[in-house]
Parts: C-alpha cells; structure tokens; sequence
C-alpha cells in the first residue's frame, strides 16, 4: 500500500525485483490494516450506544466551547488594554507635572521682564526679552512632550515585557517603503480634509460667537504639533522642533503604538492589534483635525510592522512624514524675520478688525493693508524670498499629496492581496479587541479629551463674550 503512495515512482516495500514477494508484503498490510476493524466488529454493539452518546455530547458541547473561546479572546485583550490604559495615564500625568516647573519659570521670567526691565543692565534685560521667553517657552513644550513620551513606553514595556509575542522578522524593499512613504502624504491630505470639514462642524458654536461679535481670530480647534511648531521662529526653536516632533517623538509613538501594542496582542492574529492600534493612535491626538489622518496612518503604520516584525520601516516613515512639517516648513519661514511675521501679523489683525467691524471701508481698508505690507517690504527685504520659499514648500507638498492618492489607487490591489499572506486572525477577534471591559474604559477617557478640548474651546468663545 506505501508503495502506491510513493508519487515518485520509488519502491520504498520491497523490490521491484520479485513482484511475487511484493504482492505477498502488500497483502499482509492489508491485512494489518483490516484486522483490527474486523476485532472491533465483535463488539459494535457494545460501543455503539457510547459512540452515539459521545458524539451527540460533542455537539451539545460546541456552542459552550466557542463561548469559552470568546470570554478567553475578551479577558486577553482586556489583559492588554488595561495596561495600555495606564501608559497613557502615565502619560498624561507626566505631561501635567512637567507643565507645571515651565509654568513657574515663564512667569518668574515675565515678571523680571515687566517689573525690573528698566533697572538692569542692557545685556541682562536682554535676556528677559520677550522673544527669548516666547523661546523658552516654546522648547520646554518639546521637551515635556519627549519626557512624557518616554515615561508611557516605560510603563507600557514594564508591563507587557513578559507576554510579547514579536512578529517573524522581514525586510522590506526600498522601492515598497518609498511607495509607502508617498501614500503617508496622500493619506495626510485626504484625512486633513475630512478633519477640517468635521472641526468646522464641531467648532461651529464657538466660530459663530466669535464672528458674531466680531473678535480678531475666531477660535477653532487646531493642530496642536502645528500650534508648537509655528508658535515660535527661532533657532533653538526649530532645532528642537527637528529633534522632538521629527525624531524622538515619532520614535517613542512607533514604539508604543506599533511594537508594544502589536506584539502584545497577536496572539489571535494581528487584524485586531491593527485596528486597536490605529484608533487608539487617532484618539490619542484630541482633537478631529488630526484624529482622521493619524488613525489611517496608524493603521499603516502597525500594518507594516506586523509584516515586517522590524520597527525601523514605520518609524523612518513616522520621522519622514513628521520631519516634512517640523523642519522644511520652518526653514522656508525662517527666511522671514520673526519681528517681520509680528508686524505683518498685527497688520493684518487691523485689515479683518477695520473690515469686520465696518469702521473703515473695506476698499480704503485693503488700501492700507498694502501699504503696511509695502513698508514691511522695505524694511526686511527677505520677507519676499521667504514668502516665495513657503509658497514653493506648501505647492511641493501639494504636490506630495497628489501623488500619494495615485499611489493609493495603484497599489491597493496589491496591498490587498499581500494582506491574504498575513496572520491576520480569526473571524470575530476585532470585536473581542475594542469592545471588552478595559478597552471600553480606554475609549472613554480618550473621547473625554476630545470633549475637554472642544469644551474649552467653547468655554473660551463664551469668556470672550462675556469680557
């Protein structure tokens, strides 16, 4: 009977010498295989009633098994998500006691520089200037943030350490990381937009109070890593702009988000950890602008790790896409002199306050505006090749977006099938992942970030009412 098995052609019973001992070998397998069913025959009747019985308590058993098997997927997750939960607790708290030294030493600093400016020395009321606070300022907000990054990865590490399960290391090839890395534009830009149109929903309240009553800037929810890297156009600022939001914090996000989180939760595959890693990602951020495009890039993000089991590919592609932001659009501005912003800024506060409040005809209105900007000119005559460089930058990255579409809609198809190659999971673990005890926890206390934040933002429009 092996012999017939053989595919090969390979006598692996006997040899094809003498098929008479061949056939002799062959029967007396047979009959080995035969024999023990013809003893069982004997006693069919006596195990018939218990073959029937076992089988019948099978198939009662099987809805309990799966149920079991869903409690065991559930309490696993819920395992996970509780420690995530405090990560992300240890960063917040950490984010509020860094805050608080920076709080001190800025008004410690204002203050010398409101009540003692006059009496000191030109050197060292130089150093109390506002610029140089609005500076210090800006760097211990990179700083805090890299402080309470490191402190959640700690936590999170400290945590999990002992459960990871790291996915088969691949390399990736250049080409497919460099698709990736346009598509991380295309994904940016269609999810900014989306993000925008829902703020603007959102924030619709305090939008209409503050135009209702005619206040400079109306006050919307933004990009809060925009917010740090525009709040200040000096050197040291945008050097610790490369270093925090291009860098550490993409790295520190990658390994919390990516590797912690995957390998903690691909037990049952890696669907889920995907998924919990994307929206856990988006929500992170607080506020809709960023939550659209930065759960999608999360999502890419784990993916790529899950099939690659090397966290260098998603975190190059972190750092690349944060660096664009952090650092070719700040050394484009840096061409503009900051004290030219200021003037040109507070220019165009008076433009919108003449024509919002209709103290001034807008035509005679814009008239002044440009003769403002003309002096401003003059004066800083880097302001136009500056302007030209920023206006260069956002076209470029314009058109970084529209290619990263093209790359989406070309190479879906392959991404779809390469997916079929991955331990994905079983059908029903992503709800077993995002819909348990701990997880459930984890999504409240993220969305009340994202109702603190707009709450404030209303809160604020009402003060200004009120003022």
């Amino acid at each position: 009977m092996d012999s017939l098995n053989n595919t090969d052609g390979v006598n692996v019973t006997g040899s094809a010498e003498n098929p008479a001992d061949t056939a002799a070998e062959t029967a007396a397998n047979d009959s080995v295989i035969v024999e023990p069913i013809n003893n069982a025959s004997d006693n069919t009747e006596a195990s018939g009633a218990e073959t029937v019985n076992d089988q019948a308590q099978a198939t009662a058993y099987e809805p309990i098994n799966e149920e079991e098997i869903k409690r065991s997927k559930k309490a696993y997750f819920a395992s996970f998500s509780w420690k995530l939960l405090v990560a992300l607790l240890a960063i917040f708290a950490a984010q509020i006691i860094t805050m608080i030294p920076e709080t001190i030493i800025v008004a410690v600093l204002q203050f010398i520089a409101d009540k003692m400016h006059n009496g000191l020395s030109d050197f060292v009321s130089g150093l109390f200037d506002k610029g140089i606070i609005n500076s210090i300022t800006a760097v211990m907000s990179y700083v805090y943030l890299i402080i309470s990054d490191s402190v959640g990865a700690l936590v999170l590490w400290l945590l999990t350490r002992k459960k990871a399960q790291k996915p088969e290391k691949h390399n990736m090839k250049f080409s497919w990381w460099l698709v990736c890395f346009m598509c991380c534009f295309g994904i940016g830009g269609i999810g900014s937009v989306i993000g925008a149109i829902v703020n603007g929903i959102v924030t619709l309240p305090s939008t209409m109070l503050t135009t209702l009553f005619s206040f400079i800037s109306p006050l919307t929810g933004q990009n809060v890593v925009q917010n740090l890297i525009y709040k200040d156009n000096s050197w040291a600022y945008l050097f610790m702009g490369i270093i925090a939001v291009g860098i550490v914090v993409p790295f520190l996000e990658e390994l919390i988000f990516r590797k912690l989180l995957i390998d903690g939760t691909s037990k049952y595959g890696y669907a889920a950890g995907i998924l919990l890693s994307g929206l856990t990602f988006g929500l992170f951020h607080g506020n809709f602008v960023q939550f659209f495009y930065a759960t999608a890039l999360g999502i890419l993000f784990a993916y790529i790790y899950a099939a690659t089991g090397k966290l260098r590919y998603s975190a190059l592609l972190h750092m690349g896409y944060n660096l664009y932001a952090s650092a070719v659009i700040p050394l484009a501005r840096k061409l503009i002199p900051q004290n030219a912003l200021d003037e040109i800024q507070k220019a165009y506060a008076l433009f919108y306050n003449n024509v919002t409040n209709q103290t001034m005809d807008s035509l005679r209105a814009l008239e002044k505006f440009y003769d403002t900007m003309g002096r401003i000119i003059s004066k800083y005559p880097t302001v136009v090749l500056g302007s030209f460089a920023v206006i260069v930058v956002y076209l470029f990255y314009i058109l970084l977006i529209l290619i990263g579409i093209i790359m989406i809609i070309v190479f879906m198809k392959k991404a779809l099938e390469f997916r079929k190659t991955m331990m994905l999971g079983q059908k029903g673990t992503k709800p077993c992942a995002l819909f348990n005890w701990a997880s459930i926890l984890l999504w409240v206390m993220l969305g009340l970030i994202f109702v603190l934040y707009y709450g404030l933002l209303f809160i604020a429009s009402l003060m200004h009412l009120f003022k």
